[in-house]
């Protein structure tokens, strides 16, 4: 299998990491070719994780037919196009956080990769992080009860990181931290619950660049659950908790640990230990191959990506926004996706 990487920054090491891990092991893969606008970044990677044969091109345009699958890792507000060039051409993408900014982008995905038959998932790690997995097999198991309430808290120091790159801007960046680091735990709420965005209201603080630094956000999921959101990005270090309340008591997540206290207060930490650890390069290549489903399908964009146009619009129009005004006044059949 031949694959391409397209954003040669940071984040494409971790994936980079986990292609030579597999290719070590004997994976009948390779890395082609490696597209950046700043030939630099791609000759640092190439070299660090020993890609040898991979080409360097500037242009990802020229790698799409000679590849069979992409590894997209550039600026958010780039992926939509990119990753609609290659699912057009069917080729399977694995794409970065957020998969796309906008409503209407990730329903055109979702419907490209149906069209041409190939494997479009999104690399949300925690998806794989056991934590998270028990989590989500307590919940969607019933253990909680129906969810009635989910509370989310992200602190982080990323006002420092944005105001010095391009996350700091509305042209490549889409948005603030909501959309950035926020993305991942926005994507725990839908994927632990099994439920969707409804109604959206927020308030975010700038600060002094273009985009979002906190987030003061509630909204209402599609059962009438409630979910309120806060995003503190001038943290000094980094910070979540993600809570589920449900009709049989509170699940909390926290630094790697998640317990569940019944309604006679009866406190227990679930069992992590049966769950193997996985990454979302691992899962990409094992659904390409047959050997596994999508772990991260691109259901999951659309629903963050619905969240976040909701709460900016909400800023823009002074009023809670629902995700199915978004829809109609986009073209999208909202009873399909929510």
């Amino acid at each position: 299998m031949k694959i391409g990487i397209v954003g040669c920054g940071g984040i494409s090491n971790a994936h980079a990491k986990d292609l030579r891990t597999l290719i070590d092991k004997g994976e009948d893969i390779e890395v082609t070719y490696l597209a950046d606008v700043a030939e630099e970044k791609a000759l640092e990677l190439k070299k660090k994780w020993g890609f040898t044969g991979a080409r360097i091109v500037s242009d990802y345009k020229k790698m799409i037919s000679l590849v069979d699958a992409a590894i997209i890792c550039t600026p958010h507000t780039l992926h939509y196009e990119q990753a609609k060039a290659f699912l057009s051409e069917g080729k399977h993408v694995l794409v970065e956080k957020p998969m796309v900014c906008k409503i209407e982008h990730a329903v055109d995905l979702i419907e490209t990769a149906e069209e041409n038959g190939v494997v479009l998932e999104i690399a949300f790690q925690r998806h794989f992080i056991p934590t998270f997995v028990a989590a989500r097999n307590f919940v969607r198991e019933g253990s909680l009860g129906e969810v009635k309430m989910i509370a989310l808290i992200l602190a982080q120091d990323w006002y420092n990181l944005a105001r010095r790159s391009w996350r700091g801007t509305k042209a490549l960046g889409g948005g603030g931290e909501l959309v950035d680091s926020g993305s991942h735990i926005s994507d725990v709420a839908f994927w632990v619950s099994g439920l969707k965005p409804y109604e959206v209201f927020a308030f975010f603080d700038d600060y002094d660049i273009e985009v979002d630094v906190n987030t003061c956000l509630v909204a209402k999921l599609n059962n009438g659950a409630l979910l309120s959101y806060g995003i503190a990005g001038d943290d000094p270090d980094w910070l979540d908790y993600e809570i589920f309340w449900g009709t049989e008591g509170r699940l909390l997540l926290h630094g790697n640990r998640v317990f569940f206290e019944d309604k006679s207060k009866c406190k227990v930490e679930l069992d992590t230990s049966n769950i193997e650890p996985s990454r979302p390069v691992f899962n990409f290549i094992d659904t390409i191959l047959g050997r596994s489903g999508n772990e991260v399908p691109p259901i999951y964009g659309l629903y963050v990506a619905a969240l976040s146009e909701a709460a900016y619009e909400s800023m823009v129009e002074r009023r809670p926004i629902t995700i199915k005004e978004l829809c109609e006044a986009r073209g999208i059949n909202y009873s399909k996706y929510f």
